[in-house]
């Protein structure tokens, strides 16, 4: 029966339906994402299982747990605006960057990754202190302070020169948009995760700090141990060599470089596939339950005839109709959950006489789930003929006509 409404229900889906379902696919796949790269993963596990157990207590009619449940909700969400308001605010943003037209720049050439590398190289081997943000989709502009805007292309000598600690701007970030140094001397937010952190500079506390907050990629070179990291989601890796920080930086560019249309396409539905499927299921799902779930409905049924409390002198000779036809309405969730075996016209006899009695089936002989109405009832009436037990003979205490389904 429940197969069969769910079939109905997807038969009868419009293109405003489809429309609701994309849109909130959509934004379940960036809040997935979000989730994936901050760290409120836990807290969205957190939130998934009380959802999850709020449509299940929902469903099943539990009414004081739904109630609290929705309290509880009412006071999380607001508690969850003042813990995450700066992932929230980054979320938005992304949303935005998404979006919109993204301005196109050159992307690095292989040389120009190759002087980023030999200048980190150079400042490990001389103990200098050089931080490089390679920006990503991302805008950085709202997490950066100061700097010194330049607009120069990528060179040896130019990196050299940003970094000598003899200039005023060595100890801030040099920012690469494309393949220019849009700034130096910039100043970035500091991460506040110390376990990360121990016995690290300030410098790895910013890069992992714009980490956490974008997609950039973040060079760092320590001036105490004279040795390269990279900052990256939130992750600080050190690197073992120079070639690997060249690894690094070519797969960095080739995942946000732009591609074909043919590959972009390809690309678009392999990445992050887990993701979008489960954004998918997760938007069909809530439609369900809170679009068409609770749509008003209704749904016919057959109802067999149950007497019961029969005199111990009578029998049961006949019941005309076996069985009624029941229409009842309510919430579609509820009647997709509806079991039709359980429905049944029980009929009480105590002190009935015998012969032919007709019986108007209402409401109070018609056990009907409280969260549904009787709309109709075909026929009304049923007769019932009732017959004297002969002496020695025995008769069945029901007489009860087998369900016909819906």
């Amino acid at each position: 029966m429940w197969l069969r409404n769910l079939l109905d229900t997807f038969r009868a889906i419009g293109a405003s339906d489809v429309l609701d379902i994309v849109v909130m696919a959509c934004l379940l796949y960036f809040v997935l994402l979000w989730f994936k790269r901050t760290k409120a993963a836990f807290v969205a596990r957190g939130i998934f299982i009380f959802a999850l157990l709020y449509v299940v207590a929902q469903q099943a009619g539990m009414y004081l747990t739904t109630w609290l449940f929705q309290g509880f909700f009412a006071i999380f969400l607001i508690a969850l605006v003042v813990i995450f308001q700066e992932e929230i605010r980054s979320f938005f943003e992304r949303l935005a960057v998404w979006s919109l037209r993204q301005r196109t720049a050159h992307p690095l050439q292989p040389k120009q990754v190759e002087s980023i590398v030999r200048v980190a190289g150079l400042c490990a081997r001389e103990r200098v202190g050089a931080l490089i943000v390679v920006r990503g989709r991302d805008p950085l502009e709202r997490h950066l302070e100061g700097g010194t805007p330049l607009d120069g292309e990528i060179s040896d000598a130019l990196l050299s020169s940003l970094f000598d600690p003899h200039s005023d701007g060595h100890d801030g970030a040099v920012i690469v948009e494309g393949n220019r140094v849009s700034q130096f001397a910039a100043h970035l937010p500091l991460s506040k995760d110390f376990g990360k952190l121990a016995h690290l500079g300030t410098r790895h506390a910013a890069a992992l700090g714009l980490s956490e907050r974008t997609d950039a990629l973040c060079v760092i070179v320590s001036e105490e141990r004279g040795d390269v990291s990279l900052a990256e989601n939130g992750v600080l890796t050190r690197l073992p060599s120079l070639e690997t920080l060249e690894r690094h930086l070519i797969g960095f560019l080739r995942e946000r470089a732009p591609a074909a249309p043919g590959m972009r396409w390809r690309d678009a539905l392999r990445r992050n596939a887990t993701e979008k499927f489960l954004a998918a299921g997760i938007a069909v799902a809530l439609w369900l339950v809170l679009v068409q779930g609770y749509a008003p409905a209704s749904a016919t049924f057959k109802v067999p005839i149950e007497v019961e409390q029969v005199p111990a002198e009578l029998r049961v000779a006949g019941v005309r109709p076996p069985s009624v036809q029941v229409t009842l309405r309510g919430l579609r969730r509820d009647l997709t959950l509806l079991n039709p075996l359980t429905l049944r016209v029980h009929i009480p006899l105590q002190e009935v006489p015998e012969g032919v009695h007709r019986i108007v089936v209402s409401e109070d002989i018609l056990r009907v789930p409280g969260a549904l109405q009787l709309a109709t009832i075909d026929p009304p009436v049923v007769e019932l003929e009732l017959r004297a037990v002969p002496p020695g003979g025995r008769r069945p205490q029901n007489f009860a006509v087998p369900s016909a389904g819906p």
